[in-house]
């Protein structure tokens, strides 16, 4: 290929949700759009998103969903949402709203991939797959030509005026995600501040703290035999708390509650969890008094409990023969004991399952973003520079509001880069 066939208007860097929105509307204001994927097709987190149903916005809009970022919130407007809306109505995507999660119509992911895909390439831009990046260079004016140079893994050079970086991050790496080293090797190519990436919304490693505090001779063991049980919970991490199904595992916990929570999550923290969160410790107490006192308490709290929640709890209190304790052996204190131990469950946090998560803190900068554009501005001048996705240091929890974030953002960077 010649020299002028090696230069184009734009260049967009992955061919993720955000990459091929942005790649999209760079073609469609005419612009000559060059689209560089590492991987041998485009979206291929995509379609494992939402269970392979997409689950791409939410109805719901508040600073709460991206753990109250000011930069997140000023991109996720509900006019944004609304010109989102628009823009996917237009290539085809059709939203249906399942309990303010919205899907496409079709309730399948590929829909998705496919018309971002056809959007770009019908627009114009041209794909260039399996291909890595190995170095970004910036050209200043002096040079001749303002801009930047692209240099592939396979010795191709790239001269572009306009570059929008939508990378990702290193979540899911088993589907194609960029790699770390990777990712930071272009950032510092072009001096870009960065805050190193860490798991988010993943599930996380813990072991119960409760034996010093409240349970007595629970033991690992016992908690690996949790491993399966999913069960309607409330999880509180220092202000913030989560409501909703949790996964015991048998390394810890996971669920939806968990991976809102693993964001803010560190190494050492407790979680308390309230398995009973629509009740109170009095009125637990008073639906195991109002039971026969010839019953097993292990029957009595079955009726509120998974079996082997129950078991684990009264192991804990009793010991072995805990299952066997009928209720009127028990005394007032021992109930109020346990009542109170179900409300107040506290896990460790000992680790993070980074690779099973699905999403990634860290990125970009906001401080250097224009939350209107998504091009970069500051101290350093960075002409026709754009980042989006998950590429920018933002994250917001479970129902959508990542890809929501990913494809505003990329459709912003299309328009104004």
């Amino acid at each position: 290929m010649n020299n002028m066939e090696d230069t184009y208007d734009a260049c967009v860097i992955g061919a993720g949700a955000s990459g091929l929105v942005a790649a999209s509307v760079l073609a469609r204001r005419g612009f000559r759009t060059i689209l560089i994927e590492q991987n041998k097709k485009s979206g291929r987190k995509l379609y494992a998103t939402g269970n392979g149903r997409c689950n791409l916005a939410n109805a719901v809009l508040s600073d709460s969903k991206y753990y109250e970022d000011p930069f997140a919130c000023a991109v996720v407007t509900e006019e944004s949402v609304r010109e989102l809306h628009r823009f996917l109505s237009l290539i085809g995507i059709t939203l249906t709203n399942r309990d303010g999660y919205l899907y496409p119509a079709s309730m399948q992911a590929s829909s998705v991939v496919w018309a971002l895909t056809d959007a770009a390439r019908l627009a114009g831009a041209e794909f260039l797959y399996d291909t890595e990046i190995t170095a970004i260079l910036r050209e200043e004016p002096d040079a001749g030509a303002e801009g930047y140079l692209l240099h592939t893994a396979g010795g191709r050079s790239i001269r572009v005026s306009r570059l929008v970086l939508s990378m990702g991050s290193p979540a899911a790496e088993q589907l194609g995600a960029a790699k770390k080293p990777t990712l930071y090797r272009l950032l510092m190519d072009l001096g870009l501040p960065y805050r190193e990436f860490q798991p988010a919304l993943c599930p996380l490693e813990a072991e119960d703290a409760s034996p010093e505090v409240l349970l007595c001779s629970v033991s690992a063991a016992d908690q690996k035999a949790l491993a399966g049980v999913r069960c309607h919970a409330r999880l509180s991490l220092g202000s913030e708390a989560e409501e909703g199904e949790l996964q015991l595992t048998e390394y810890g916990i996971s669920g939806i509650v968990t991976f809102n929570l693993s964001t803010i999550a560190e190494i050492g923290d407790r979680i308390t969890v309230d398995l009973l969160p629509d009740l109170s410790e009095r009125e637990i107490l008073r639906i195991l008094r109002n039971q026969s006192g010839k019953r097993r308490l292990f029957a009595a709290l079955n009726g509120l409990l998974h079996e082997k929640l129950c078991e684990y709890f009264l192991k804990g209190l009793f010991g072995e023969e805990g299952r066997k304790r009928a209720l009127e052996g028990c005394t007032e204190e021992e109930l109020t004991f346990l009542c109170h131990s179900l409300k107040h469950w506290e896990l460790t946090i000992t680790g993070k399952r980074g690779e099973q998560g699905q999403a990634c803190s860290g990125g970009v900068s906001t401080e250097i973003l224009d939350p209107a554009t998504m091009t970069v501005t500051g101290e350093k001048r960075y002409p026709h520079l754009a980042i989006t996705g998950e590429l920018v240091d933002v994250v917001g929890r479970c129902g959508g509001y990542n890809l929501m974030f990913a494809l505003i953002s990329g459709r912003k960077a299309g328009l104004s880069v």
